[in-house]
């Protein structure tokens, strides 16, 4: 925990925040020794009590004051432990890559040796372990390992604070850096190669001139990276830093095995990642099959989700347009179906969510993704869609299927050994006529089902609250009126968002309460505008930024959404946990 770190903004590790020592630092940031102080090496002193004295020396810096710290080699422990020391300013603490022992409390960590994670296997167990053992609100600092080709990367790791120093060490070994990768000076020999340098920076208008100069080398160095991190930062703003990072990733092997081994830390990413975004989903690349975003919505569809009870189910394709039911395939389709839609369940499959109820087209990110389309499905795709599929109908009984699909897709599922009526899909006069057909011949002597406006709340509410929510939120008589719910006295219950979100009413968030989850409980007074960190007690561990919470105290009651995760607001004393909608006073 700190009182000199904020986090602003998050989009997945990576976030924005600001530090509070020295004027005001925005983070991601590159930092100098301009920026903090260092008692260096306890090796640089005559004697263990030299060096504790000089980190005594630092207790009132105004500056980031780095105690002593222990050098080991890196995949060793240290072979001494400091005892810990208290400071009146912000506190940086050196922590071993891979030590098993949590820190002490402090400020900023530096990471011990980030310069020597070269390999990719390193350098993702080290951020994540050490991440995962410092305070939510400490920020991470790896210095001598940035260059502009990886920091995209390294930030959506979860590294905060970066420095000039590699790019630096490069430029006076003769190497020129861009965000595409870095070259070396001596393939830079001749008149036509340094006037054509991928660059018009200050620097490289003089190289064309004079030739290769280490001092312009750095130059040119320093400022690429910094484009770098305004570029970076505007992708968290943005919300598509995973999208940037799955492009950048590319310049080389070794991030690319990174990207996927983090990929491979589910439960980190997981806990760090938004409920919703603002921007489009993009997948374009086999990583977007492995992203929390597409893995949370698979499993809210089997595990949370309850699909109505309808003896017909219909397997429909995605299309380029979202929500589908605004796309002309969609259209075309329930023009075919006709008044035999209340008479069954539809189901759309698609790349790479694997399965959209109907109920849940526009929840995030179903309403909002897009995906290279070639009508090819690749093995990875196929096995995804496959796997889901079974799982939903284990859970999931239906007397009759129809798949109105056509290609890859239709030969998927074909494939899977799945009984159902295949229709060959497609939007032509004949196409549709066969859907109609097959359509009414399923649904012969089904069951009616009920509104489905009511279905689409109920799935929404087992979506966000989970497994059986509905059956509290609507239990009697529920009235629907445009994207609203009321109960019997017309009192409004929750409201659908633009964003496929729920919000609720005080009344609704009373009724779900008794489920005891997305539940976060303040001390004992009345907030107002925002929840801060440090006034919460405790907080449901599933809660993710951007979920809907219900806010409960002592003298409060209300419904807001989180600004970051459960486990992140216990464990924070700084920033805001949730952005209040409604309160209300308890007598």
């Amino acid at each position: 925990m700190t009182k000199y770190f904020e986090v602003l903004r998050r989009d997945g590790p990576a976030r924005m925040g600001k530090l509070l020592f020295g004027g005001q630092i925005s983070t991601p940031a590159l930092i100098s020794k301009d920026d903090y102080v260092s008692a260096g090496s306890v090796y640089s002193y005559a004697s263990i009590q030299d060096a504790i004295n000089s980190g005594e020396a630092l207790r009132d810096q105004e500056k980031l004051a780095i105690l002593p710290y222990v050098p080991a080699a890196l995949h060793s422990e240290p072979a001494l432990e400091m005892p810990p020391l208290d400071l009146s300013g912000p506190k940086g603490i050196m922590v071993h890559p891979f030590s098993e022992k949590n820190p002490e409390n402090a400020d900023v960590y530096v990471l011990g040796n980030s310069g020597a994670l070269k390999n990719p296997r390193d350098l993702v167990a080290a951020v994540v372990g050490v991440r995962e053992r410092i305070a939510p609100d400490a920020a991470l600092y790896a210095p001598a390992i940035a260059t502009p080709a990886n920091l995209a990367l390294l930030v959506y790791l979860g590294i905060d604070l970066l420095d000039g120093t590699r790019v630096l060490a490069d430029g006076l070994f003769g190497r020129y850096h861009t965000r595409d990768g870095v070259w070396s000076g001596e393939d830079l020999v001749g008149p036509a190669d340094l006037a054509n340098l991928p660059c018009r920076c200050h620097s490289c208008r003089k190289i064309a001139d004079e030739g290769i100069k280490k001092e312009l080398l750095i130059a040119h160095n320093l400022l690429k990276l910094e484009e770098e991190l305004l570029t970076v930062r505007q992708a968290i703003r943005s919300e598509t830093m995973r999208e940037y990072v799955e492009r950048q990733v590319r310049v080389s092997p070794e991030q690319t095995t990174a990207l996927r081994l983090l990929d491979g830390e589910h439960r980190y990413l997981e806990r760090r990642t938004p409920q919703t975004r603002r921007s489009k989903f993009y997948a374009n690349c086999s990583e977007s099959l492995q992203r929390v975003e597409v893995t949370r919505f698979a499993e809210r569809v089997i595990g949370r989700y309850r699909a109505p009870e309808s003896d017909v189910l219909l397997l429909l394709p995605c299309s380029a347009k979202k929500p589908y039911s605004l796309s002309r395939s969609h259209r075309l389709f329930a023009e075919a179906i006709g008044g035999r839609r209340r008479y069954l369940h539809e189901l759309i499959l698609t790349s790479p969510l694997a399965l959209v109820p109907r109920e849940l087209e526009e929840a995030y990110p179903a309403a909002s993704y897009d995906v290279p389309v070639t009508g090819h499905w690749d093995r990875e795709e196929r096995a995804w869609l496959l796997g889901c599929l079974e799982a939903y109908l284990k859970k999931n009984r239906y007397a009759r299927i129809v798949a109105h699909l056509e290609g890859d897709l239709e030969e998927t599922v074909k494939e899977s050994g799945i009984e159902a009526e295949f229709t060959g899909g497609g939007t032509s006069g004949p196409a549709l006529d066969r859907l109609s057909a097959a359509v009414a011949e399923a649904c012969r002597d089904a069951r009616r089902l009920p509104d489905l406006r009511l279905l689409r709340y109920r799935a929404h509410a087992d979506f966000y609250f989970g497994y059986a929510a509905s059956s509290v939120l609507l239990q009697g008589k529920i009235i629907v009126k445009g994207r609203e719910i009321q109960d019997e006295h017309k009192k409004p219950l929750a409201a659908t968002t633009p964003s496929g979100m729920i919000a609720l009413s005080l009344a609704g968030a009373g009724r779900l309460q008794a489920l005891g989850k997305y539940i976060v409980k303040i001390g004992d007074f009345l907030p107002k505008g925002s929840l801060l960190a440090p006034g919460v007690v405790d907080a449901d561990d599933q809660i993710r930024p951007g979920d809907e919470v219900i806010i409960a105290g002592e003298k409060a009651f209300g419904v807001g959404r989180a600004k970051m995760s459960g486990w992140e607001m216990k464990a924070s004393r700084r920033g805001v946990a949730a952005e209040i909608r409604h309160i209300k006073g308890k007598q």
